[in-house]
């Protein structure tokens, strides 16, 4: 299953490799605070420019709070860029976690990234998220931290 994942992340961001700057998330932190207090670490990569202005990002991760759940998901991503100052950012995805049951999620993100350097930046990201399992659902509201690497 995990090289099954591994094999869909390339897909995806195989068509963008020569579009625009590449960038990683190394084991960013996620700290849900609705609906309970779970801690999530994720890795995920992405590129710039895809879709004209659009950014594709896609990963994995760990969730523990009630049991250790693994997830994947997908994001596109719009950034409004400024010289010198922090940039934001916004957009939405989807994503899978499976544990004691599966769950299909509907994301948001909204986020600020601090440059430290021209390829090293910190980030600072809301997410909220309404999921699914069968016929129920509940929302999720996140704040996710961590560096943000640009590759060239």
């Amino acid at each position: 299953m995990k090289k099954f994942m591994v094999v869909v992340l390339m897909a995806i961001l195989s068509g963008a490799l020569a579009q625009g700057r590449l960038f990683g998330e190394i084991a960013s932190g996620n700290m849900s605070l609705v609906p309970g207090f779970s801690l999530d670490v994720r890795a995920r990569m992405g590129a710039e420019n895809v879709l004209g202005p659009l950014a594709l990002r896609g990963g994995f991760g760990l969730l523990t709070g009630g049991g250790t759940q693994f997830g994947i998901g997908a994001d596109v991503m719009y950034f409004l860029r400024s010289s010198g100052s922090p940039d934001f950012y916004f957009g939405g995805g989807l994503g899978l976690l499976a544990g004691g049951s599966t769950l299909f999620g509907i994301t948001g993100n909204a986020g600020l990234e601090i440059p430290v350097t021209r390829d090293f930046n910190f980030f600072v990201e809301l997410q909220p998220a309404l999921r699914f399992s069968g016929g129920a659902s509940d929302f999720v509201l996140g704040i996710e931290f961590g560096p943000r690497l640009y590759f060239r």
